[in-house]
């Protein structure tokens, strides 16, 4: 049996504190070439062939973009990056945790040609079903993704609130976060262009979206959900059906008030903890 021992996804990312104190400040920061550039072609082919894998299970979020999940279950070369070090370890330095678990991994395929249509705000945590707010994503482009592709923007400071907790995402969700916006004058950071293998890490609660993509090419790019090694299972019982139906096929087996710990739910940092 050959290994594909990926020494690149060991290696630390060079953090640095005025940058963990822009992500706890705004609820999101863009950091670059945080996936090697040595990586990403083979992540690349190993998501798309995933993503093929997983047709049948595929979702289509109202034409804004077309997802896939826990790749990481049924490829090496895409757990190895799942599970790698030096992703978590930027995410658990961001949260101010000891280690993370993975939610799950998620691809976000969005079309080109305005077929892709604009992703609507909205707050990740309606989905959430844990008793914790220390919950990241990292989002990755696995091509190069400029404006017109549509990375995201997201609202610096939003993660300090849930008032749009109560909605999925929609035209309604976007609409009740676009009046929030105007009326208490929030500040919106515009998406930026990223390269391959650069990613934005943004809290569950951060308000987020996307333009539509208006290339020629589909936006394909990956996701990592994390959170806090040490949460729990809230002990009230989920407050809308996504929840209760991420709770039951995300943490199999977890009880109320225990912890968030399955066997889909790994710690990357201290495996063995």
């Amino acid at each position: 049996m050959v290994f594909n021992t990926h020494f690149a996804l060991a290696e630390e990312y060079d953090l640095c504190q005025s940058q963990i104190d822009e992500y706890q400040n705004n609820g999101h920061i863009l950091l670059r070439n945080v996936i090697p550039e040595s990586e990403i072609a083979e992540l690349r082919t190993s998501v798309l062939r995933s993503h093929e894998a997983l047709k049948h299970e595929e979702e289509d979020f109202q034409k804004a973009f077309r997802i896939t999940q826990n790749l990481w279950e049924i490829n090496d070369t895409v757990r190895a990056h799942v599970l790698s070090k030096r992703y978590a370890g930027i995410a658990a330095k961001l949260l101010g945790c000891r280690d993370v678990r993975i939610y799950h991994d998620l691809t976000f395929f969005k079309e080109g040609l305005g077929k892709g249509k604009p992703t609507p705000w909205h707050q990740d945590g309606h989905y959430w079903p844990l008793d914790t707010d220390g919950c990241i994503t990292l989002w990755v482009p696995l091509i190069d993704c400029p404006v017109d592709m549509g990375p995201m923007s997201f609202v610096s400071g939003s993660h300090l609130n849930k008032n749009a907790e109560h909605l999925p995402i929609s035209e309604e969700s976007d609409e009740y976060i676009r009046n929030l916006v105007e009326k208490e004058n929030l500040s919106v950071a515009p998406a930026q262009h990223m390269n391959a293998g650069d990613a934005t890490f943004h809290s569950c609660w951060t308000y987020h979206a996307a333009a539509s993509n208006t290339t020629d090419r589909t936006r394909i790019a990956f996701a990592i959900a994390y959170y806090d090694a040490d949460a729990k299972v809230p002990i009230e019982p989920p407050t809308n059906e996504r929840r209760a139906a991420n709770l039951a096929r995300w943490f199999p087996g977890a009880v109320p008030g225990g912890p968030a710990a399955t066997e889909k739910n790994p710690a990357v940092l201290f495996p063995h903890d």
